[in-house]
């Protein structure tokens, strides 16, 4: 049966937590005191997920700066800064934000495991079951402006990239996690002008899509273990990010549903510029999709008959049987403070909602 409730992976972090690496990060701070501080907090949230009666539990990624923080950290190779970029709210407002990405910048070499010091606490203390997650290892050209030697290629640096996280995935595996997520921006291929663009360099969108595919399948293949979930988060965008890409997902969805080797696709559906539930036809019998249909964006929350209705429109397209819901990406934004947008209050109680709305439709 697949999850009927779960979010994708990112909580709000506590003030008190938010504080302790700042403290840490300014060289106040011992690193073994911002880890009792990350496990206390973590604690605390792992209760609060058993008592609202999520069936997925997250460390909220709270020993993270990012969602990709410690993974680039722990390989040698990449810029010293993440590169920041403009963001324009819906108010029009513009922000500078700091991106999830860093430029490849020499030979990439793994320095230490990608995310143990997060998987041996989560084993240790986790309710079952929790997931582990991570970003796509795919590099594409807005993330790698530049190609350096010893690379000929962006295949080239792909290649090293995907080797490292299919490692540390097969580790997680064995360790005996039993929920692993790639998250992946598909914002090139859903967004007709970025399609457009990219015939106009010569490059086929389709089969660009389905290299990218190919390097993810490396990963699944060499962690597939009996009673491991395997699942992929399409990233549109999130509190400081709102340029997520125009377009439906019917684009991709033959192509990602049928060829990616991942048993669970987290979908955002919280906004119209992800178009219907249409291209979720092409999910395939034994798969499952969780419906991002509550915003992390703001904390207005959502109508539960609106909830309720959408589910109900979707069943129409795949089967009940093989749907889940709740948010469409992770609470927290692309740095640690960048806005306020919810209160944690909010954010709990959207997660209740989620709840709920399952209960009623599955019991």
């Amino acid at each position: 049966m697949p999850y009927r409730t779960d979010h994708v992976g990112s909580l709000l972090r506590p003030e008190r937590l938010l504080v302790a690496r700042e403290a840490f990060k300014a060289g106040r701070l011992p690193l073994e005191e911002l880890r009792a501080v990350e496990d206390e907090c973590i604690l605390e949230v792992f209760q609060r997920q058993k008592d609202i009666g999520l069936e997925v539990f997250s460390d909220g990624e709270f020993r993270r700066q990012s969602y990709t923080t410690d993974q680039y950290e722990a390989i040698e190779g990449f810029a010293p800064e993440y590169p920041k970029a403009p963001s324009t709210r819906p108010d029009g407002t513009v922000v500078t934000v700091q991106m999830h990405t860093k430029p490849v910048v020499g030979k990439l070499r793994q320095l230490r495991r990608l995310t143990e010091h997060e998987s041996s606490f989560l084993l240790a203390h986790a309710p079952r079951p929790f997931k582990v997650t991570m970003p796509t290892p795919v590099r594409v050209p807005g993330s790698q402006p530049n190609i350096p030697a010893p690379y000929a290629s962006l295949a080239e640096i792909n290649e090293d990239i995907t080797a490292i996280f299919r490692d540390e995935m097969v580790a997680l595996a064995d360790e005996g996690v039993t929920y692993l997520q790639l998250d992946k921006v598909p914002t090139r291929f859903v967004d007709p002008e970025a399609r457009e663009a990219m015939r106009a360099q010569g490059l086929d969108p389709d089969a660009e899509f389905a290299a990218e595919v190919a390097l993810e399948n490396q990963c699944y293949d060499a962690a597939r273990r009996e009673g491991v979930t395997f699942a992929m988060h399409f990233c549109r965008g999130s509190r400081t990010w709102w340029q997520g890409g125009a377009g439906a997902y019917d684009a991709i969805a033959e192509q990602a549903f049928g060829e990616l080797h991942a048993d669970r696709f987290l979908l955002e559906y919280d906004t119209e510029r992800a178009g219907g539930f249409e291209p979720l036809r092409f999910v395939p019998k034994g798969k499952s999709v969780h419906l991002g249909l509550v915003s992390t964006k703001n904390g207005a929350l959502e109508d539960e008959g609106d909830l309720l209705r959408r589910i109900d429109e979707a069943s129409k397209h795949v089967d009940l049987d093989q749907i889940g819901i709740g948010p469409q990406c992770g609470f927290q934004g692309a740095s640690e403070r960048d806005g306020a947008h919810m209160t944690m209050d909010e954010q709990w109680r959207k997660l209740e909602l989620i709840v709920d709305t399952a209960r009623k439709v599955w019991g």
